[in-house]
């Protein structure tokens, strides 16, 4: 929480995350770690954490590299509810914060007071279960002057602004899949209609995406799951991949990171998935779901592979698959880039991972509007930019950051 006019000024999740790495640099050598080479991981609001960390005065030269998965930042866009996401990437100035979250939890808390040492006595005084179950909580990154004091990450320039670090960003292939609704009932119409509903927007901005002709809908006759496979990928590449995209190529070609690298999930299991969407379908031979069949790959269902650790197996490939990536993960957060070399992975008895890392080709760090990226699968392929001419119609162009945020 934050007020105005008071030494109250938010940011005490940040705060908690520079206390427990200063911790780590002073305890980690005792684990056997090395209090000089430490990499920092977040997925969804933890990837917005390592967005904010990479430019947070008292963090920098913590840490020596940073993963942001699925990290969240965009929104402001065709009519798109903004709160949400915006403020993990644009953060709000303290009185913005308070206008947006504390005056709506001091209603919701019946601290309505006129006297604002009252309002902050009550809130005090409140069950923090309760106050945290409350339709509006305070979750956003404010500009404190002390953990943050800039707009936004500066991704434009080489600066002491931010850490100069190598960097992974990236995405599942589906993240807005949880974060647009399908309507329940299969009710919808049309293409229309459905886009509408499941985006929560109105009629003329539905229609301008349908005539961008850049979702393209596939009409498998169910007009509800037709519908929603274009809203989904709406709602990912405006929620996530665009600005995730936009930050790594700024970062890159300015210099801001020392190297920036990019990676979109192909491969997923279980995640947050508020529709019920489910994972793949059940065939003979794989009774937890076939994952060489469609299935969206919700926000938070590659976070497995990070750390090589899977509930179930559905095929040899996810085991691979897991082997490469983790190599990828553990390898960067060792030494700064992910190309593991051969003899680590002889060592770990990953022969069959060799074959693969060496059919994919190394994992390259972007060098320009061409990416590349890296499609995390079994096997891996290098990619351009995903998405490119779809970011530039939802305002999130490749350059957004280098072209100034317009």
């Amino acid at each position: 929480m934050e007020f105005p006019g008071t030494n109250i000024t938010g940011n005490y999740g940040i705060g908690d995350q520079v206390t427990a790495l200063q911790w780590t640099i002073n305890n980690i050598a005792a684990f056997g770690g090395d209090p000089n080479q430490i990499t920092i991981v977040g997925s969804s609001a933890g990837g917005a954490s390592v967005r904010t960390l990479l430019g947070s005065p008292p963090a920098i030269g913590k840490f020596q590299g940073g993963i942001a998965q699925s990290s969240l930042g965009g929104g402001v866009t065709l009519g798109l509810p903004s709160n949400y996401a915006t403020s993990y990437a644009s953060y709000l100035s303290i009185q913005e914060g308070y206008e947006l979250a504390g005056q709506q939890i001091f209603h919701g808390a019946g601290c309505n007071a006129t006297n604002l040492d009252k309002q902050i006595a009550c809130l005090a005084a409140y069950d923090p279960v309760a106050l945290v179950g409350l339709p509006t909580i305070a979750d956003k990154v404010v500009q404190d002057g002390t953990f943050v004091n800039t707009e936004q990450l500066i991704v434009t320039e080489r600066n002491a602004s931010t850490a100069h670090v190598p960097v992974i960003f990236g995405t599942a292939a589906d993240d807005g899949s949880s974060f647009s609704t399908y309507p329940k009932g299969n009710n919808i119409t049309s293409e229309l209609e459905g886009i509408q509903v499941e985006l929560g927007i109105s009629e003329y901005y539905a229609q301008s995406i349908i005539d961008s002709g850049l979702f393209p809908y596939y009409d498998t006759g169910n007009k509800t799951l037709d519908s929603f496979n274009v809203s989904q990928r709406v709602a990912t590449d405006t929620q996530f991949r665009c600005i995730d995209e936009a930050t790594v190529y700024a970062g890159a070609v300015s210099g801001a990171f020392e190297r920036a690298y990019y990676y979109q999930s192909q491969r997923t299991e279980y995640g947050y998935d508020p529709n019920n969407l489910g994972g793949p379908s059940v065939t003979p031979g794989y009774p937890y779901g076939n994952p060489n069949l469609p299935y969206f790959r919700v926000h938070g269902s590659d976070n497995g592979w990070s750390f090589e650790n899977l509930p179930v197996f559905r095929d040899a490939a996810d085991l691979y698959s897991l082997q490469l990536e983790g190599s990828y993960y553990s390898w960067f957060a060792k030494t700064g880039e992910p190309n593991a070399p051969l003899a680590y992975l002889k060592a770990r008895g990953y022969q069959t991972v060799i074959e693969g890392q060496r059919a994919s080709g190394p994992w390259d760090p972007v060098q320009g509007m061409q990416g590349p990226v890296k499609l995390l699968d079994w096997p891996s392929v290098s990619s351009d930019f995903i998405d490119k001419p779809q970011c530039a119609f939802l305002n999130y162009s490749l350059t957004y950051y280098v072209d100034g945020g317009i």
